[in-house]
C-alpha cells in the first residue's frame, strides 16, 4: 500500500468512525462503563482527528544503522510490508509502531521476537539478514508480535489468552494480505492436532493453559489457545455476521489501552457487537471442561 493510499484509507477510516461517536455514546452508558461517557468520546474523537492529520501513517525502526545498505532496504521494505498487511486486517493502531531491529545470525530470517509493553510501546525482532526479502515476508513472526499490540496488556495470568490471540491473527493478516500458502483453517489443524491431547481432560482450559505455560510448553499453550480464537471468530461469524478481526478494528478505535483488564476487554468487544460471545466463551474457557470443548481430533 502506498503513503497516499494509506492516508486516503485512514481519512475514509475516520469519516467511517464518526458515526461511533453517537453509537458508543448510547452503548457505554447503557452499558455501565468504567470510564465516563464523555471522556470515551473524547478519546474517539481525539483518535480520529489523528487518522484524518496523517499521524498514524509512519512508524519508527531503530537498529538499521547495524547493517549495510542493501540490507537495510530489505528490512524497511519487509517492516512496511508486515505494518501494512495488520492495519489492512486489525485497523489504525492507537499509536505508533516502533520497531527495534537486532542481528542474529540463524537458520530462519526471524529466530525471535517479543514485545514491550512500555510507553511507547516497542517490537523488538531479531534477524537475519542474509535471508531475501520474500523470505522475510513470508514469515510469520512480524504479524505475530503487531498483533499483540491490537488489545491490552493482560498480565501473567492471561498470558495464554494473548497469545493465542496473536497466534490465531497472525494467519488472518497473512492470509487477507495474500501472503498465506494455503487456508487460514489449514495452518490452524496443522499447529492444533498435535496438542489436543493436553485437552483431553476435566480441568477447563484456561487452567490447563496456564499449566502449559507454567511449564515452558509453550507451542501447546499458543496453539490450544488460539483454539477460543477459532470459536469466538466462528461464532461471530454465524450469529452476527461479522468477524474478529473486524471487532478489533472497531475496538481500536473506541477503547484500546495498553494495559487492561481481561473482563473489561471482553465487555468492551462484546458492548461493540450487540451481543454477549466473548465473555460467555471466556467463562466457558475458565470454567468447562476441555474434553467439552475441544475436539477428539480434526476431520
Amino acid at each position: 500500500m502506498s503513503r497516499s493510499t494509506s492516508k486516503s484509507a485512514y481519512l475514509s477510516c475516520g469519516i467511517i468512525s464518526l458515526v461511533w461517536l453517537a453509537f458508543l455514546g448510547k452503548v457505554y452508558a447503557q452499558q455501565g462503563f468504567h470510564d465516563s461517557v464523555e471522556s470515551r468520546s473524547l478519546h474517539v474523537a481525539n483518535t480520529i482527528e489523528q487518522i484524518n492529520q496523517g499521524k498514524f501513517d509512519k512508524f519508527e525502526i531503530h537498529g538499521l544503522s547495524r547493517f549495510d545498505d542493501e540490507k537495510k532496504e530489505v528490512l524497511k521494505q519487509w517492516v512496511k510490508t508486515g505494518v501494512n498487511a495488520t492495519r489492512n486486517a486489525l485497523g489504525v493502531y492507537p499509536s505508533r509502531l516502533i520497531f527495534h531491529l537486532v542481528p542474529k545470525k540463524s537458520n530462519q530470517p526471524v529466530p525471535w521476537a517479543y514485545t514491550r509493553r512500555d510507553n511507547p510501546q516497542r517490537i523488538y525482532l531479531h534477524v537475519d539478514s542474509r535471508f531475501p526479502l520474500q523470505k522475510f515476508i513470508d514469515d510469520w513472526t512480524i504479524y505475530h508480535e503487531i498483533s499483540h499490540l491490537a488489545i491490552p496488556y493482560l498480565g501473567e495470568k492471561y498470558a495464554w489468552l494473548a497469545e493465542g490471540f496473536a497466534s490465531f491473527m497472525q494467519y488472518q493478516v497473512m492470509d487477507k494480505a495474500g501472503i498465506l500458502d494455503g487456508t487460514p483453517e489449514q495452518h490452524y489443524r496443522k499447529k492444533i492436532a498435535p496438542h489436543l491431547k493436553w485437552f483431553k481432560s476435566d480441568l477447563p482450559p484456561a487452567a490447563i493453559a496456564r499449566r502449559l505455560m507454567n511449564q515452558k510448553q509453550y507451542p501447546a499453550a499458543y496453539w490450544g489457545s488460539a483454539y477460543f480464537f477459532i470459536l469466538a471468530d466462528n461464532a461471530l461469524s454465524s450469529q452476527h455476521n461479522t468477524s474478529l478481526a473486524r471487532l478489533i478494528s472497531q475496538y481500536q478505535l473506541c477503547c484500546h489501552a495498553r494495559h487492561g483488564d481481561v473482563n473489561q476487554l471482553m465487555n468492551d468487544l462484546d458492548t461493540l457487537l450487540g451481543g454477549s460471545v466473548m465473555t460467555k466463551l471466556l467463562s466457558e474457557f475458565e470454567h468447562q471442561p476441555a474434553r467439552e470443548i475441544y475436539p477428539i481430533e480434526f476431520e
